[in-house]
């Protein structure tokens, strides 16, 4: 490639411009679109009707107090 050739290309690539990387910007709206998902669930979820056992810790409880020798019971 002589320099010519490389004064030909040079003017050919100056139009072709790499874009510019937002990869901050691209996490930055990933970040707000996860949090905005979880204030949508809180609040979709919030007051749910179902309440279990384990909901106030009673069958940790249990399972601690009683152990796992439960099925010698009668």
């Amino acid at each position: 490639m002589n320099r010519r050739d490389r004064e030909l290309l040079d003017r050919q690539l100056t139009h072709l411009q790499p874009e510019s990387r937002r990869e901050g910007l691209l996490l930055l709206i990933l970040a707000a679109v996860f949090f905005a998902g979880l204030a949508a669930g809180g609040l979709l979820f919030a007051n749910s009707p179902t309440r279990t056992a384990a909901d106030e810790g009673r069958t940790a409880l249990a399972f601690l107090m009683n152990g796992t020798a439960s099925s010698d019971r009668q």
